[in-house]
C-alpha cells in the first residue's frame, strides 16, 4: 500500500496545475471574499438585516433626577449646575443609544424590538432575534457620573448574541462597540478641552463598555471564508486523486497491479490514504497562511489548535473515503465522467448547501439540514462551533456525522470496486 500511496503523492506534486488549484486558488478566494464582506455595510445590507431585542432595565428620567441630586449635594455653584444639567440631558447615553437604534441609515439593517428579559430570551432561543441588548439598571446615572463628574466605574451594555446567526450578530456587536468607543472618546476629548491639552491615553475617561454575556465568540469574515474555502477545496482533492485512477485504468496500470497478486483493496486504500494526507496538509497550509497574512486565527493560542486539528483529521478521513468511492466508481464504469461531473457540478452544489459561499442561516430549513450532511457542511459547522465556543463536547454531532459519512462511503466503495476478472 505504501508504494501506491507514494506514487499518488509524487504524481500530484509534479502536477503544478492541480497544486495551484488546491493551494493557491482557495487562498486567493479567501482574500477576495474576506475583504468584500468586511466592507458590506457600505453596499447591499439586505443579507445582513436583523431583528434584535432591547431589554430596557434603566429609567432614564430617574437617572437624570438622581444625577441632579448628586450634583446639588456636591457643592457645585448654581450657575455651573444649570450648565452641567443641560449638558447631561443633551448627552444622555440612553437617549443617544435609542437614536442609534432608530437611525434611518440603520433602519434597513437593524429592527429593534423592546421586550422584557424572559421574552427576549425566548425570542433568541427560537431564532426570531439574533441578539439581546440589555440596558442595565442605573445605566444613565452611572454613565453620566463617569462622563461628566469622573466619578464611579461607569456602566456597561450587555449583549447576548446568537450562535445561529454568527455573521449578523457580529455586525450588531461591532455597531454597539463602536457606539461605546465613540462615547468614551468624545468624553475624553471634552475633558481634555477643559484641561491643558490632550489627555494621555492611559488617563482618558472610560464611561463603560460592551459586555458580551454569550458563550460564543463573534467570527469575522476572514475566519469564515478561510474555513469555507478550505472545506470546499478539500472536495477537489477527492476529484483529483480519483481522476488518476481513470488514467491508470486506460494505461493498464490497474490490471498489472491485479496480475502482481495485489488485492484491489490495497490499491483503493492507497488512494484513500493519499487523499486524506493531502487534505490534512492542505488545511495546515491554508490555516497557517491565512493566520499569518490575514490574522484569521492566533498561531500562538495552544488551546485553540487541538480542536482545529481534530476536525481537520475527521474531514481528511471523510475526503479519503469519498476518494475511494469515486475511484471505485471510475474503475467500475471505466470512464472519467464521474470525476468530471463531481468536480464541475457536485462540488459547487455541496459548497452552496454547506455554506462555503455564504452562511446558510437565512436559507430554508431543508437546505440547512441537507448542508449539514455534506462532508464540507458538517466540517464547516464543526469549525464554526469550535471557533466560537472552544468546547470539545459540542463537536460530537458534526464530527460524528463526518465519521458516519466516512464509514458509509468506504462501505460503498468496497462494494462497487471491481475484483479480479471484473476490471
Amino acid at each position: 500500500m505504501f508504494t501506491f500511496l507514494k506514487k499518488d503523492i509524487l504524481i500530484l506534486i509534479r502536477d503544478r496545475t492541480e497544486l495551484f488549484i488546491l493551494l493557491a486558488m482557495p487562498f486567493i478566494l479567501i482574500a477576495i471574499l474576506g475583504f468584500a464582506l468586511s466592507g458590506v455595510l457600505s453596499g447591499n445590507t439586505e443579507v445582513l438585516s436583523m431583528d434584535v431585542a432591547v431589554v430596557q432595565e434603566d429609567d432614564e428620567e430617574q437617572g437624570l433626577e438622581r444625577f441632579e441630586e448628586e450634583l446639588a449635594a456636591s457643592g457645585v455653584p448654581a450657575d455651573a449646575q444649570n450648565e452641567i444639567i443641560a449638558a447631561a440631558e443633551e448627552s444622555s447615553p440612553s437617549s443617544l443609544l435609542q437614536e442609534i437604534l432608530n437611525d434611518e441609515g440603520l433602519s434597513e439593517l437593524i429592527t429593534a424590538r423592546e421586550m422584557d428579559a424572559s421574552a427576549a430570551k425566548a425570542a433568541l432561543e427560537d431564532e426570531s432575534v439574533v441578539a439581546i441588548l440589555t440596558i442595565p439598571e442605573n445605566f444613565t446615572f452611572e454613565a453620566l457620573q463617569k462622563m461628566i463628574m469622573d466619578e464611579g466605574e461607569g456602566s456597561s451594555l450587555q449583549i447576548m448574541i446568537s450562535d445561529h446567526a454568527a455573521t449578523r450578530s457580529e455586525v450588531f456587536y461591532n455597531i454597539m462597540e463602536e457606539f461605546v468607543w465613540s462615547l468614551n472618546f468624545e468624553s475624553a476629548i471634552a475633558k481634555a478641552a477643559d484641561g491643558e491639552g490632550a489627555l494621555p491615553e492611559a488617563e482618558q475617561t472610560q464611561i463603560g463598555g460592551v459586555e458580551s454575556v454569550s458563550s460564543v465568540n463573534p467570527i469575522n469574515s476572514f475566519q469564515y471564508y478561510t474555513i469555507g474555502m478550505a472545506v470546499m477545496f478539500a472536495l477537489f482533492v477527492a476529484a483529483t486523486i480519483s481522476g488518476m485512477a481513470y488514467v491508470e485504468k486506460t494505461q493498464f496500470v490497474f490490471h498489472r497491479i491485479l496480475l502482481s497478486n495485489h488485492h484491489p483493496l490495497v490499491y483503493l486504500g492507497g488512494k484513500a490514504i493519499a487523499a486524506a494526507i493531502v487534505t490534512f496538509l492542505q488545511f495546515c497550509i491554508l490555516f497557517f497562511l491565512s493566520s499569518l497574512i490575514f490574522g484569521a486565527f492566533s498561531l500562538g493560542d495552544l488551546s485553540f489548535w487541538p480542536g482545529m486539528l481534530l476536525i481537520t483529521f475527521s474531514l481528511a478521513l471523510c475526503v479519503g473515503a469519498l476518494t475511494a468511492l469515486l475511484t471505485a466508481m471510475t474503475m467500475r464504469f471505466g470512464n472519467d465522467t464521474i470525476t468530471t461531473v463531481f468536480s464541475g457540478g457536485v462540488v459547487t452544489i455541496f459548497a452552496f448547501l454547506g455554506g462555503s459561499f455564504t452562511p446558510t442561516e437565512g436559507l430554508p430549513a431543508i437546505v440547512q439540514q441537507l448542508g449539514g450532511w455534506t462532508p464540507n457542511g458538517a466540517a464547516l459547522n464543526a469549525f464554526l462551533i469550535w471557533v466560537q465556543n472552544l468546547e470539545i463536547s459540542m463537536l460530537a454531532d458534526p464530527v460524528g456525522r463526518l465519521l458516519l459519512l466516512t464509514v458509509l462511503l468506504l462501505s460503498l466503495s468496497v462494494i462497487i470496486l471491481p475484483r479480479k476478472g471484473e476490471a
